[in-house]
């Protein structure tokens, strides 16, 4: 069972949106071994952490790249203004409906999601 999802996206301040679609993965661990490419190290990662932690204030979380394309972990700052962000990660959660729908999410919370 895959443990995250990565897409790259069109937005002027996040390059890449990364889905955990797995609550008991290790979060620093995985995010440690991306690399990315250099030429987008201005711009920041995204994480979804809905599958994870809940759907709330706290779902986005953003990480600064280091010089050598990795993810500087102790960057981390939330997201608030999420709409644009919101509907992309929802459909790539879409494509991932089984993993939606085995969550800890609510009914109404999967649906917001899915439908």
């Amino acid at each position: 069972m895959e443990k995250i999802l990565f897409h790259y996206i069109s937005n002027t301040k996040y390059m890449a949106i990364i889905t955990i679609l797995d609550y008991e993965i290790r979060l620093s661990t995985y995010l440690s071994e991306l690399i990315f490419p250099l030429d987008l190290k201005d711009k920041k990662v995204v994480v979804d952490l809905a599958l994870k932690s809940g759907i709330d204030k706290y779902r986005f979380v953003c990480f600064d790249i280091d010089n050598n394309g990795k993810i500087i972990l102790n960057s981390n700052e939330y997201v608030y203004d999420t709409t644009e962000i919101e509907f992309i990660a929802n459909e790539y959660l879409k494509q991932k409906k089984e993993s939606v729908i085995n969550s800890f999410l609510t009914d109404k919370q999967k649906n917001m999601i899915l439908y």
